[in-house]
């Protein structure tokens, strides 16, 4: 069938039950309703009822899906999305991958591929043209995911076959278990690597030289051509590809933004100073890497040679890697937190749910509400690394107090207790950016449609300068100003929804590609439907009210969308007074400046912001803004209160939310849902 570009038309549907395989027809209107993605993958959950079923029954499917942009070499669209209903908060799961596996996927000729049912034994998939082979994994289970990915691609006999797999934790149904590709690549969010173990999947591998179809290859070569001199000059994608994500510890802290002892704190200078990324890049720091077909390069790849935390060459802790398992236990060895993050790779588990997990266990030991007893007479308490190695193994392999820490913090804190220490929404712990800095993240983490979710919308970036939504009608929103903050977030929505059904990396949208007419320029070329913003933003509320339908079909409700008091209110602990807002000023220049340096054209005078910003700014960065702070008493959130339920109400009000937290039927129907507002409207909720 004649198929719009970027998309073949056809996803890969397997049954492990009975071993057979089918391919479905996608309608080329779903494609231009949903995109592909996430988005498609809400469609076709929602059709199937994906509600109905347990998430770890054979019958939740299991959904890896492309977009349109997915294999083509574009910075930031080597990106696919994993889908089901989630193990650990029991409504829709998403979470996104990069990598070098979409690419392959790709090629093979589908546009995604539905598992179903449960193997008996364990297996893993051999995609390619021809579509899909069950394949023997008895001999990967019990093995790490790196272990898992080298023996695949021997056994593929290509080193272009890509692997996606599971390490022990998703064997061993860890509700946090994530799904691995590309030694440090991760779809990380929600418990899918769960999902992949409760149908004995270890692995999927794909192996595809098919090339995707393009509606305009001379509009994709330019917009190629745009993005990659748009990035040339980028001073956010510059500090990426210079410190990683975890540059952001290094002004962070000086805000307030990263949390400390389970939250308790706000600023320790031993977490830039020892775990930032400029201590990394004068460490252990050995060389970066990209996502296929990108040039920005913000992987880390480090090795810690000897030692009691010795870890082979691989990739490096990122900035939510960073603080869950560094700051947020109030330990700052950067070789402990390296090895921690290894670990979190190999087995196969979520950083940021597993460091939650712990510092809410020492907490709750600290407490007297765990004891000895649960603990098995391990110690727990702050900064302890060995200790922090120890938990993470345990997990893995649910031993001994492992098997109680890998239910997941709001698990544990309903049956022992500590709920308000236990930070998550709906189930999901919360990332690692706090709302006593940025206001707007408070409304991020409580609207997320699938848990607490750094990445469910822009508002970090807005927020802190380096983003604005001018571009559909908006001003700016400070971070601690309520005016504007609902719309703001809901115009994020819209973005990131889009990014997650294109798909596009995050990161992009931060440093050169965060306009709705930058997408429509990606999205055209490509597909041939020729968007305009309008249709775009249209396509994206479509995306984000059927998802908001199914996290109700799954039982959510108006009383989920609450964030815990604590990160709401003062810190308890620690010295707040030299926390500053010059950040909000200072980013607003970022992206004027490049784009000045782009249109002046000069290489040499970037090669000189280069150096000043590597050298000299970030290294400096935190002491600066500390003494800012002290000097000008430009203090952000010294004993503030986030005015939250101001915000949601308002929030509620422009989404037309009832007091159920249901979307309303005539908001569905305005963009084509009818079918979901009458199944809403005689569902659980009704």
């Amino acid at each position: 069938m004649e198929m719009a570009g970027g998309n073949w038309g056809k996803v890969l549907k397997v049954n492990l039950i009975d071993g057979r395989s089918e391919e479905i027809t996608i309608e080329e209107r779903l494609y231009r309703d949903f995109l592909g993605g996430s988005g498609l993958a809400a469609k076709l959950f929602f059709d199937n009822k994906g509600w109905e079923v347990d998430p770890l029954s054979p019958e939740n499917p299991f959904m890896i899906m492309l977009g349109p942009l997915s294999g083509l070499v574009l910075p930031g669209v080597s990106r696919l999305s994993i889908c089901a209903r989630s193990p650990l908060t029991k409504i829709w799961g998403e979470s996104c991958m990069g990598g070098h596996f979409a690419p392959q996927l790709k090629g093979t000729g589908y546009d995604g591929i539905i598992v179903t049912g449960a193997s008996e034994k364990p297996v893993y998939l051999m995609v390619t043209e021809k579509g899909a082979e069950i394949r023997d994994a008895s001999h990967l289970w019990g093995k790490d995911t790196y272990e898992t990915e080298d023996i695949l691609k021997k056994e593929a006999g290509s080193k272009l076959a890509q692997v996606i797999c599971i390490g022990p934790a998703g064997e061993n149904l860890v509700k946090y278990a994530c799904v691995m590709n590309d030694k440090g690549s991760t779809s990380g969010r929600g418990g899918m690597g769960a999902v992949m173990g409760s149908k004995k999947l270890k692995a999927v591998v794909a192996l595809g030289k098919l090339k995707p179809p393009v509606a305009d290859e001379e509009g994709l070569k330019q917009i190629r051509k745009r993005l990659n001199e748009a990035i040339k000059y980028s001073l956010v994608a510059e500090s990426l590809r210079s410190f990683g994500s975890n540059v952001h510890m290094t002004y962070g802290m000086a805000i307030g933004d990263v949390p400390v002892k389970n939250w308790r704190e706000a600023m320790w200078d031993d977490g830039p100073e020892k775990l930032g990324g400029t201590a990394v890049a004068k460490t252990i720091l050995q060389k970066n890497r990209s996502c296929y077909g990108c040039s920005v390069g913000c992987k880390r790849i480090t090795r810690v040679e000897s030692g009691p935390f010795a870890a082979s060459l691989g990739p490096g802790p990122e900035y939510e890697a960073a603080v869950s398992l560094g700051t947020l236990q109030r330990m700052s060895n950067l070789e402990a937190n390296n090895k921690a993050n290894e670990l979190c790779d190999r087995y196969g588990m979520d950083v940021i749910s597993t460091g939650s997990t712990i510092a809410y266990a020492t907490e709750a030991y600290e407490s007297g509400i765990l004891t000895d007893n649960e603990t098995g007479g391990i110690k727990l308490g702050w900064n302890q690394p060995e200790t922090l190695i120890d938990l993470i193994k345990k997990i893995a392999f649910r031993e001994g107090v492992g098997d109680i820490l890998a239910e997941g913090t709001r698990a544990i804190s309903e049956r022992y207790g500590g709920k308000e220490f236990a930070i998550h929404v709906k189930g999901l712990e919360c990332p690692m950016h706090d709302p006593r800095a940025l206001w707007g993240m408070a409304l991020t983490y409580a609207t997320s449609i699938r848990g607490a979710c750094h990445c469910s919308d822009t508002n970090l970036y807005a927020d802190m300068g380096l983003l604005d939504h001018k571009d559909m009608g908006l001003k700016r929103s400070w971070p601690f100003k309520t005016e504007g903050k609902a719309i703001q977030t809901i115009a994020g929505q819209t973005k990131c929804v889009l990014a997650n059904s294109a798909l596009i990396c995050e990161f992009m949208l931060a440093s050169i590609c965060g306009g709705m007419q930058e997408m429509v320029d990606m999205l055209n070329p490509v597909t041939g439907f020729d968007y305009t913003i309008e249709e775009l933003t249209k396509v994206g509320e479509r995306i984000w009210y059927i998802k908001r339908a199914l996290g109700n079909l799954c039982g959510a409700t108006r009383e989920d969308d609450r964030v815990p008091r604590r990160i709401l209110e003062p810190h308890i602990e620690g010295d707040t007074s030299n926390l500053t807002t010059i950040l909000y000023p200072m980013n607003m220049t970022m992206g004027p400046t490049g784009r000045l340096l782009a249109k002046i054209g000069s290489e040499k005078l970037m090669n000189v912001v280069r150096k000043v910003e590597n050298k000299f700014l970030f290294p400096n960065l935190y002491k600066v803004m500390k003494t800012t702070g002290k000097l000008f008493g430009l203090s952000g959130n010294k004993k503030r209160k986030v005015p939250f339920d101001k915000m949601i109400e308002e929030y509620y009000r422009l989404r037309d939310i009832d007091d159920k937290g249901r979307p309303s039927r005539e908001r569905l129907e305005s963009l084509g849902l009818g079918d979901v507002a009458d199944t809403l409207f005689s569902g659980p909720l009704a």
